[in-house]
């Protein structure tokens, strides 16, 4: 597969990735032929379908209308599949621009379902020459996880098996559609169920693992898409990278995948016959109805166990501020004070001088703002160090008037 996304992948990972499988590993613990659980839901709507293979989901919904027939083939209906990769399932995924992977994953459903005759055209065909339903698929990838091209094959023909058109009846040149009210709705007409089975090749064919992650995907040298039905018919096969491989290790290996398919089959047959009979007994049903909190998420694998990976947050440490030298101011005279370090973690504290202090019944004690205090240097003399605080000016120039008074 192209690659889809622009994150490159180090060196040390694809060793690791390497290693692994030379120990006949794989990083999410499963076997080379073991595949990811699929699980299969219908929404309310006929030809609503949700399908899941392992992380990798896509949605997919079968709508129909009608139109004139193709002059080549006036008997016939006409099924259009469309495959949107949108940047809900990858951020590096723009809406309405066409990349190789997107053209490569479409041409490849249409060739197995379509290009097969999976799908009985002619049932389509309500009058000839004049309208044939037209049934178009549209698949929206929700998230991607590696292997898109499988999931998005299932979610195709459940859709296609699940979905049910109203009936028409022509009456001259007009064509009235009934509700489901009126008459029953009639299913679609399927002869086989092609199924695609990705393989991702490693080491020029030494191993080769089925259902790959997005991680093999981009660390593989070649990639082998087979679309099988449950016939063992082939219906569809590419091989595209680097690696040359004989035809006995393709052959070899479109054998296992047929039985892949088999068992694909049997799960869409099942999953839409019992859907199927529960809207006919007017059950409520959906895949609107599942909750998030039943789902059961193993921790036993690698993968998993990496994704819920956690870091410890780091506890900021506190820093405590260094405290300021603290003194005690001591009146000496008028217009001086000395400055006494105290030593014991109290604050600055001032007295008030007497002539100051006339005014006020009581010594008042006070704490200077933060912004006057002064820090003292050490020095070595063992005089103590005088500082002169000035006051006021205003009690300045009353000063100056009683000297030269």
């Amino acid at each position: 597969m192209s690659n889809v996304r622009k994150i490159t992948i180090s060196n040390p990972e694809k060793q690791f990735l390497i290693k692994n499988l030379k120990e006949w590993t794989r990083l999410d613990g499963r076997a080379f032929e073991e595949c990811r659980e699929v699980k299969i839901e219908f929404g309310k709507d006929w030809g609503c379908c949700f399908v899941s293979l392992g992380k990798t989901q896509v949605i997919a919904q079968v709508t129909c209308e009608l139109q004139e027939p193709k002059s080549s083939r006036p008997s016939e209906g006409i099924l259009n599949i469309n495959l949107e990769l949108t940047p809900m399932g990858d951020s590096n995924f723009e809406p309405g621009r066409q990349t190789e992977l997107f053209s490569q994953l479409n041409r490849f459903l249409e060739k197995c379902i379509k290009d097969s005759r999976a799908l009985d055209l002619e049932s389509l065909c309500v009058k000839m020459n004049e309208r044939v339903w037209a049934l178009r698929v549209d698949v929206n990838l929700i998230n991607h996880e590696g292997n898109i091209l499988d999931c998005a094959s299932i979610a195709v023909l459940a859709a296609l098996a699940h979905f049910r058109r109203p009936d028409v009846t022509a009456d001259g040149m007009d064509f009235k559609i009934h509700d489901i009210k009126e008459r029953d709705p009639i299913p679609t007409v399927i002869h086989h169920y092609p199924v695609c089975v990705s393989y991702a090749i490693f080491s020029g064919g030494d191993y080769i693992v089925i259902d790959p992650t997005f991680l093999e995907e981009r660390v593989a040298d070649a990639s082998l898409n087979i679309g099988l039905n449950a016939y063992k018919e082939l219906c569809g096969l590419h091989l595209g990278g680097k690696a040359q491989i004989t035809p006995s290790l393709i052959l070899e290996t479109t054998n296992k995948a047929a039985k892949r398919a088999g068992k694909v089959v049997e799960m869409i047959k099942s999953a839409v016959e019992k859907d199927t009979n529960e809207k006919l007994a007017m059950k409520d049903t959906g895949f609107h109805l599942l909750e998030m909190s039943n789902i059961d998420v193993s921790l036993s694998q690698l993968s998993i166990c990496l994704d819920h990976w956690e870091t410890p947050k780091m506890k900021k440490k506190k820093t405590k501020l260094p405290e300021d030298d603290k003194v005690i101011i001591k009146d000496l005279n008028k217009d001086t004070a000395e400055l006494v370090p105290t030593g014991n973690g109290e604050k600055w504290i001032s007295v008030k001088s007497d002539e100051d202090s006339e005014n006020d019944d009581d010594q008042v004690m006070h704490e200077t703002p933060k912004d006057e205090i002064v820090d003292i240097p050490d020095t070595e003399s063992e005089e103590d160090e005088v500082v002169v605080l000035k006051s006021n000016p205003e009690n300045t120039n009353q000063t100056k008037k009683k000297r030269h008074t």
